[in-house]
């Protein structure tokens, strides 16, 4: 048995972002023997699935799709392990995630679903394969957590990422999918331009008021660009009514919400906000500041 040198990986791990497996060693001229003691001793360390790496390999969205793909020939990353790797904005999950074509057992910390993929649902990435960011975005909406997908649908439907088309071809190619109940919601809110459960409780409650004149998510400028996207605005009088929801904001959000009504003030629009409580405890004092307002903005 020829004694390998301190530190050795397979070549082959340099273009797999230091990854490799037991197979590989095997192949690169290790024995069985040498990668049993290497990763009982630490020498290596189990990285995701069937993939090895040396002690101390930071873990990255493109390390475990390549993970993925070295464990089961033909993967696809999915799910919140793809929208790590697209930036998407999605709570951090402990499990990885991947698209297989038959029922295989989930090994390593890799959770695998039996999903169907149309032509275009998976890109490759290096050495892996992760399904493209609209299949991603639409799968995360169904699988995630209401409030999270929720906070998903409005961030990517405010970039034009997806619309309410989007959803509607993914509902109809796959009627009896999970997560369609979230997918349906999502393209409600997207064509309505409600975006969150503030919101749409703020839509169910003008719509009861019989005022008109109003739309949802509507995007706004002044002479420095874009300030941001109105909750509801009635355009002819220039109100714009901006909703605090429930979830807590950060300092950052407080600050951003600050700024874009300093400029919309200066850009001559009027403002009115209200929160999570207001709508759900005194909707009657969400209408009466509403009508008051554009009563006195049309005497003008």
């Amino acid at each position: 048995m020829t004694r390998l040198p301190r530190g050795w990986v397979p070549a082959v791990a340099v273009h797999q972002q230091g990854l490799f497996t037991p197979a590989q060693a095997w192949a690169a001229g290790a024995t069985r023997r040498q990668v049993q003691l290497r990763t009982s001793s630490g020498e290596w360390s189990a990285y995701l699935g069937k993939a090895l790496a040396l002690p101390g390999l930071p873990q990255t969205p493109a390390r475990h799709v390549t993970a993925i793909g070295l464990t089961w020939s033909g993967a696809v990353a999915c799910l919140t392990t793809a929208a790590a790797l697209h930036g998407l904005p999605v709570p951090s999950d402990p499990e990885a995630h991947a698209i297989v074509d038959r029922r295989t057992r989930s090994r390593a910390g890799v959770r695998l679903h039996v999903r169907p993929l149309l032509p275009g649902d998976a890109v490759a990435v290096g050495r892996g394969l992760v399904t493209s960011r609209r299949r991603t975005i639409l799968d995360c909406v169904g699988f995630l957590p209401d409030a999270a997908s929720e906070s998903l649908v409005a961030w990517c439907v405010t970039r034009a990422l997806i619309d309410a088309a989007d959803i509607d071809r993914a509902l109809a190619d796959a009627p009896g999918r999970w997560g369609n109940r979230r997918l349906r919601q999502a393209s409600e809110d997207a064509r309505a331009g409600t975006l969150s459960a503030a919101e749409r409780r703020l839509r169910s409650i003008l719509r009861r008021s019989g005022l008109s004149g109003y739309a949802f998510d509507q995007r706004i400028s002044d002479g420095a660009g874009i300030i941001g996207r109105a909750d509801a605005l009635f355009a002819a009088e220039r109100l714009v009514i901006e909703i605090d929801g429930y979830a807590y904001h950060s300092v950052g959000h407080f600050q951003a919400d600050r700024d874009k009504q300093n400029r919309l003030m200066l850009a001559g629009y009027t403002v009115l906000r209200f929160t999570w409580a207001d709508l759900t405890r005194r909707p009657h004092h969400v209408i009466d500041q509403i009508s008051r307002t554009l009563a006195a903005l049309r005497a003008r």
